[in-house]
């Protein structure tokens, strides 16, 4: 009678603390004793987000939600199907971000982010971040690092933005088969996509990366000691501009131009490398540089430009 007893209460005080837990939306990893708040359709994720302790998880259920979000403090907020299809935050405000970050340590996954026809499908101002396996798509720029170092950024699928990753002022980041495009040379509000742009952004590397159908494809403009390493630049109208950019590495990527423009093109740029890229093609590299861009080492086709 006694073990009876103690069995019918032990199984009493589960079955609350399970109906609890999942009424409340929130409960805790044993693991590592961090808070999981979980969001279902028709929830405000950002009202997640302010009651989610730092160091905690908010998982976000499939399901439309327009949302401005913005995050201050160290989280991980990933969609529970891990479907980017399935979960999508629409901006509320197409002249604010998607996502405003401004924390460091905070991972952003699986996530279909749209409709920031002003800013940013992702803004990071933090440092130290995880953006992976999400969709970001008619944004402004998909994602915007500013002042940003050590994220990783992979496999995302990052099509018809303006922008689609720009780093500003941000350093030893790792870009990695990400795949962004456009549908043609013409998409944008302003009609000239760029793919991926670095602007006083150095020591990043960027692997293993497709970046087409754009108008323009890769851009270095005031950013020195990065690699482009392995990455597959097709189909754009300006494949890859180095502008008043040093010491870079370009080496084994597949750069396939459109029309007569040219595979790279160096503006007072020094001391970069090009090399071992287009083996598997039997198209040459067309390489493009100015008077001013010296002491580089180039293999391809070589022109000089007739501005310094």
């Amino acid at each position: 009678m006694f073990f009876s007893l103690v069995f019918a209460i032990s199984a009493l005080y589960v079955f609350y603390s399970e109906n609890s837990e999942k009424n409340s939306g929130d409960f805790l990893d044993n693991s590592n004793n961090s808070i999981i708040t979980n969001v279902y359709s028709g929830d405000s994720i950002q009202q997640a987000i302010n009651n989610t302790s730092s160091g905690g998880t908010v998982t976000v259920d499939s399901g439309l939600y327009k949302e401005n979000l913005v995050v201050d403090k160290s989280l991980i907020i990933i969609s529970q199907p891990g479907e980017t299809t399935e979960a999508i935050i629409q901006a509320a405000d197409p002249e604010k971000d998607v996502f405003h970050i401004t924390a460091d340590n905070v991972t952003i996954s699986g996530f279909n982010i749209t409709g920031s026809h002003g800013k940013a499908g992702i803004y990071y101002s933090g440092s130290d971040g995880n953006i992976n396996e999400n969709k970001l798509s008619y944004n402004n720029y998909g994602v915007y690092l500013n002042n940003s170092n050590r994220d990783i950024l992979e496999n995302n699928e990052v099509n018809n933005n303006s922008f689609g990753i720009y780093l500003k002022n941000s350093n030893n980041n790792q870009l990695k088969s990400n795949n962004v495009s456009g549908v043609g040379i013409f998409v944008g509000l302003e009609n000239n996509a760029t793919g991926i742009y670095l602007e006083d952004s150095d020591t990043n590397k960027l692997m293993r990366n497709t970046i087409s159908k754009l108008w323009d494809g890769v851009n270095f403009t005031e950013s020195s000691n990065n690699e482009l390493n392995n990455n597959s630049i097709l189909h754009n109208y300006f494949s890859l501009s180095l502008v008043n950019s040093n010491n870079n590495k370009v080496l084994n990527n597949t750069i396939v131009r459109r029309g007569y423009s040219y595979s790279v093109v160096l503006a007072d740029s020094q001391n970069n490398t090009v090399k071992g890229n287009n083996k598997d093609l039997n198209t040459e590299l067309k390489i493009c540089y100015s008077f001013k861009s010296t002491n580089n080492t180039l293999e391809g086709e070589l022109y000089t430009s007739k501005g310094e």
